[in-house]
């Protein structure tokens, strides 16, 4: 896949048709055909970027990530060098403007998918001009509350994925909600309403839970970023450790990682939760390239919104 790439020198802007080849694991290297101080035609850029994909052959490489495709490897390289431009190229307020929504989409989405009733519009007015909507309900209110207070809070966590954190994550984006036991692992049996999936035996769930932080020890380095915060959360939801906001948790968690990683957040989109439970559902089963790949398709276009113009 190659991209457009936009470089400023001297106020002036100039293109170049862009692809990224895996030469290892985690090695990458970056060839440019330049293409002027101005856009080519479509037509024009059939040709360089046949001409670009000639130029890569010759370092092309099967994928040796355990469940990722070279090609949606190639994908997210492309698009966490375009974030990474992005982050360096855009003023502090805009940034800061663009975080405030993300926060926003990010909390309404993820409520949403669990059935709070609040609009975008309404968790808007929550959570950036501190208005409480006419007729909401407080639980529904709440929930909008915690999820800022949420990602606030992993953006300022330093440590590791651990158990604690884990509980600190469900206790903030359960509290003051109907949940009795939010932030303590389950000691009790729970149901996932609409699934096939049965959650292991309460008394199953804290050896669960340290093989999953075991894992995630031995694979946090070896794994890409985004394959290890899709497992994560694949994982997380298998177990289901808590009473509730299991799915909340899981979604944060694996935001978490990527954020730790470098790379852009991103939320499941609400109109697309029967995709994402049926993803879960693959994960469940153990087709975790099927999952992990079906994952990256419901999220790129959010992250392609960094001013990345790609050329397929």
């Amino acid at each position: 896949m190659a991209y457009i790439e936009t470089i400023r020198r001297n106020n002036k802007e100039y293109h170049y048709l862009t692809k990224n080849v895996r030469l290892g694991l985690n090695k990458w290297k970056k060839i440019r055909i330049f293409l002027g101080d101005k856009k080519p035609a479509v037509k024009e850029l059939k040709k360089r970027a046949k001409e670009i994909e000639d130029k890569a052959k010759p370092f092309l490489k099967a994928s040796n990530y355990v469940h990722l495709s070279g090609h949606d490897a190639e994908t997210l390289q492309d698009l966490k060098e375009s974030y990474d431009a992005w982050l360096k190229h855009t003023p502090k307020n805009a940034k800061e403007k663009l975080n405030e929504d993300f926060v926003i989409r990010f909390t309404y989405h993820s409520n949403a998918i669990e059935g709070n009733r609040l609009t975008l519009r309404q968790t808007a007015l929550i959570l950036k001009d501190k208005v409480i909507p006419t007729g909401v309900r407080a639980e529904d209110y709440n929930e909008a509350i915690n999820g800022k207070e949420c990602l606030d809070y992993i953006k300022n966590y330093r440590g590791d994925l651990n158990t604690k954190f884990l509980e600190k994550i469900n206790g903030i984006l359960t509290k003051n909600t109907s949940v009795v036991y939010g932030g303590r692992i389950r000691f009790f049996d729970v149901q996932i309403q609409g699934s096939t999936h049965v959650p292991p035996h309460y008394t199953e769930v804290k050896k669960h839970m340290l093989n999953f932080l075991k894992w995630h020890g031995a694979n946090k380095n070896k794994l890409h970023p985004f394959e290890l915060a899709t497992l994560v959360h694949a994982k997380l939801t298998w177990i289901h450790p808590f009473e509730d906001g299991n799915g909340r948790t899981a979604r944060a968690v694996m935001n978490f990682i990527l954020m730790k990683k470098g790379f852009p957040m991103f939320f499941i989109p609400f109109e697309k939760r029967e995709k994402y439970y049926n993803s879960l559902d693959i994960a469940d089963k153990g087709d975790y390239k099927e999952y992990i790949s079906r994952i990256l398709q419901l999220i790129i276009g959010q992250i392609r919104s960094y001013g990345h113009n790609k050329k397929e």
